[in-house]
């Protein structure tokens, strides 16, 4: 082997044998697990607020039920969230489904009343 190889090597192996390398790599893996757990924790946070919205509210539109699987539930299911976003989930996945344009209000006097909403065009 040539001289310059095991000069290289050697250093190499120095770097990767010291504890200050392998504490610079223990801190780094710290720091990426308490960021993992922000942002877990912020998802956590919005399922239950948008979820809980839903299932108070009884119904959700089609397009708010895919929204809320695709980019809220599974991302946390596959980072390692908690069954609590699981309930939710199912919760929402046995409310009816509605077209957001049609919903129903009551009146003073607490009679129901389904009513049309138009979406207004933008001009």
């Amino acid at each position: 082997m040539s001289t310059w190889f095991q000069v290289v090597l050697t250093a190499l192996t120095s770097v990767a044998a010291s504890s200050g390398f392998w504490a610079y790599m223990d801190r780094r893996r710290s720091a990426k697990g308490a960021l993992m757990q922000l942002v877990l924790g912020i998802a956590y946070g919005k399922i239950l607020e948008v979820g809980m919205r839903y299932i108070e509210r009884g119904w959700i539109s089609t397009d708010e039920y895919e929204e809320f699987r695709k980019y809220l539930y599974e991302p946390y299911a596959a980072a390692g969230g908690n069954g609590v976003a699981q309930r939710i989930m199912e919760d929402i996945s046995h409310l009816p489904f509605r077209d957001p344009n049609r919903y129903v209000e009551t009146n003073h006097r607490g009679d129901l009343h389904e009513r049309f909403v138009e979406r207004q065009g933008r001009q």
